[in-house]
């Protein structure tokens, strides 16, 4: 029996290492990234989140009383799951994290030269992060909240996310999605 339980524990084990270590899987766009697809159900990724914290590197947390966030590794990657419906409605690359978005684009490099590779890229003051025109799920942090405008192309990149596009609608935000 405990043979049973320690081989079925090895299993899982290789099975969440090798997912976590998908660190430099491409950042698709509105879509992906990580490996990870956004809308997938919470109960498709409980091999990988079972044992976070305990045993495996990451941990989770109830964000607000309808988001729980799931960090993975040593923080690389974050999902955002919608407990409602259960199922992943964001996901963040964070330092550490080595994929590229649009096969230039990474975390850290600096927001000038993201937008020269890139030109549908724009900061919105009103929703205070780095957009993409054409690709409205995603979105491109800098390390400061609402910085001046003008302080933007020379700051690096913190984080790049993935979510879905009806995040900010009612149906979106009643996790009607």
């Amino acid at each position: 029996m405990i043979i049973k339980y320690l081989s079925c524990f090895c299993v899982l084990l290789k099975k969440t290492v090798k997912t976590i270590s998908q660190l430099d899987a491409p950042i698709g766009n509105d879509r992906s990234l990580g490996g990870f697809d956004l809308r997938t159900p919470i109960r498709d990724l409980s091999d990988l989140l079972f044992g976070l914290g305990s045993w495996t590197e990451g941990f989770c947390e109830l964000a607000s009383p309808f988001e729980a966030r799931y960090r993975l590794g040593k923080g690389e990657i974050e999902l955002a799951v919608d407990v409602r419906n259960g199922k992943v409605f964001k996901i963040t690359a964070y330092p550490g994290y080595k994929g590229k978005l649009f096969d230039k684009i990474v975390v850290g490099m600096r927001v000038k030269a993201a937008m020269e590779y890139e030109p549908r890229l724009f900061y919105s003051e009103a929703e205070a992060a780095i957009l993409c025109q054409d690709f409205p799920g995603l979105t491109l942090d800098v390390p400061e909240i609402d910085p001046p405008p003008e302080l933007i192309p020379d700051m690096t990149i913190s984080a790049i996310s993935v979510h879905i596009p009806e995040l900010y609608t009612p149906r979106g935000m009643s996790g009607e999605w």
